[in-house]
């Protein structure tokens, strides 16, 4: 039985920036990995498993959720299965194949709405006229966020995205002291300068930035 299976391979691809994409199926679930990073891991994905609950996501159950940064699915994976709640999702993934990934495994056993953008995060926030209660934003090439994502100007872009009482959370990978270094730096010089009522969660190797766009 599926319980049983602690690691099968599924399939293999080949990222846009050349790189080998890994699914394999663990105890149930299925993750999407490169040879450095885990980008998705269905509801294990601790990072957002802890993040989401800690905004209550139930309150934003009628507003709309951006994704920057789709992986599998795992953020409206947790959002169904651990909270009861099925919202509009868009998601912004510029991987042309972490969407076929996604549209082959994950959809499937979704029921929300969904919406998929296959552009770049950046140019996306930068041209959008909507608005959404919950702005996720997991923008990873294999362990490093890239540095145009960790500007003041990209989260202000975020945060005019936002509904009034909106909310962001920022993923981090904080495993090495330079990475935390880095982490605490942003928090402080960028996010805490532009969003309200800020906070950090930590998980095992992450942590969440949870940012709201008034008190």
């Amino acid at each position: 039985m599926i319980s049983h299976i602690v690691q099968v391979p599924i399939t293999k691809a080949t990222s846009h920036q050349g790189e080998p994409l890994h699914i394999h199926l663990i105890k149930g679930r299925l993750q999407l990995s490169t040879d450095k990073a885990v980008y998705s891991f269905d509801d294990k994905y601790d990072n957002f498993v802890d993040g989401l609950k800690a905004i209550r996501p139930e309150k934003f159950r009628n507003t709309p959720f951006l994704i920057l940064g789709g992986g599998l699915g795992s953020v409206p994976y947790i959002l169904e299965r651990k909270h009861s709640i099925t919202p509009h999702f868009t998601i912004v993934e510029i991987d042309i194949a972490i969407i076929h990934l996604f549209n082959q495994f994950t959809k499937p056993r979704l029921q929300s709405d969904i919406d998929i953008h296959a552009v770049d995060a950046e140019r996306f926030v930068h041209n959008t006229s909507n608005k959404y209660g919950v702005i996720v934003i997991d923008l990873f090439i294999d362990d490093c966020i890239p540095d145009k994502f960790q500007t003041k100007e990209f989260l202000s872009q975020c945060r005019q995205a936002l509904l009034p009482h909106g909310v962001i959370l920022f993923n981090w990978m904080t495993v090495t002291k330079a990475e935390t270094k880095a982490f605490f730096a942003y928090k402080t010089n960028v996010f805490d300068s532009v969003l309200r009522k800020t906070k950090a969660i930590k998980t095992k190797y992450n942590h969440i930035l949870i940012g709201y766009n008034s008190q």
